[in-house]
């Protein structure tokens, strides 16, 4: 073999060598795990936080978000038809001993193997965030979407019967057996609610 030929031979030889080391390096320093979000899911993501925002919008139009936040009963201090931890465990039950925002919510995603919790948060007479969960229905996942909305209570809200038909009680009336305490005592104002949603997919 001609001295040219060799040296083609190595140069080939050392090509090779520098491909494998390059791909290998390229692995080592793009790691995948399971929880790296492709594209899909990306959008599978952005999906359901446009459907959430959408049911959510839908339901401060129509004063059913509202009308969930006083869905309460104030003789068991919990829910109307609530579980014994005083929240749903899966969903708000559907009308007419329910509220049309938990018919808006189950229709949207339950026939899309979506799980979500609805979680209520809110100020105590310290200014303290406190929370009363609505829903629960399991521990997120790492990658969950949240999608919020604020409601302002006042002293003359009426709290609502198992049906969602406003009744003459106001939250002046139940101040103590209302899961929001009162804020401010010299005002029209009873609270602000934050309602966070939270989806992942199950």
């Amino acid at each position: 073999m001609s001295d040219r030929g060799q040296t083609f031979t190595l140069e080939a030889f050392v090509a090779a060598i520098l491909l494998v080391a390059t791909v290998a390096f390229a692995l080592q320093a793009v790691t995948i795990t399971s929880n790296t979000a492709s594209v899909g899911d990306t959008e599978i993501r952005n999906q359901h936080a446009g459907l959430a925002e959408g049911v959510l919008d839908e339901a401060v139009a129509d004063g059913s978000l509202r009308t969930t936040l006083l869905y309460w009963s104030e003789s068991s201090v919990q829910f109307h038809n609530a579980g014994e931890d005083g929240h749903y465990d899966s969903r708000i039950p559907p009308t007419p001993e329910g509220t049309a925002f938990g018919d808006s919510l189950e229709r949207t995603f339950g026939d899309r193997q979506v799980r979500y919790n609805v979680d209520l948060y809110y100020r105590n007479a310290a200014g303290e965030r406190e929370l009363q969960r609505l829903v629960e229905s399991g521990t997120p996942s790492d990658d969950a979407v949240r999608v919020v909305e604020t409601v302002t209570l006042y002293d003359d809200s009426s709290l609502v019967d198992e049906s969602g038909t406003p009744r003459e009680t106001t939250l002046a009336d139940v101040e103590e057996q209302f899961y929001a305490p009162n804020v401010d005592e010299e005002s029209p104002l009873y609270n602000v609610v934050r309602v966070e949603v939270v989806l992942w997919k199950s």
